[in-house]
């Protein structure tokens, strides 16, 4: 059984995870992102946690919304690879 814990905010995308996000980026983490580490509060969504620094998701816009926000060209400081997992 594995265990995750934290949950990354918008504001500590940069801090965390190195990525500049954009206004765009916002109102899609707005519509997509789901506190509830479990995924349980939308049936489109993503959640970002701490450790081991990963993204869950559930939903082909979900997973759209996070290959936008995460492109390469928004990545400014290297802060090492996370995983992304799609939830069923």
């Amino acid at each position: 059984m594995n265990i995750y814990l934290g949950n990354i905010t918008f504001n500590q995308v940069r801090q965390k995870l190195g990525y500049q996000l954009t206004e765009n980026d916002k109102k899609l983490w707005i519509k997509y992102h789901d506190d509830t580490a479990n995924l349980s509060g939308k049936d489109e969504c993503f959640h970002i946690f701490d450790m081991p620094r990963c993204i869950k998701f559930k939903g082909e816009n979900a997973k759209d919304a996070i290959l936008e926000m995460f492109a390469s060209d928004k990545l400014i400081e290297p802060m090492g690879q996370f995983a992304v997992y799609e939830q069923k």
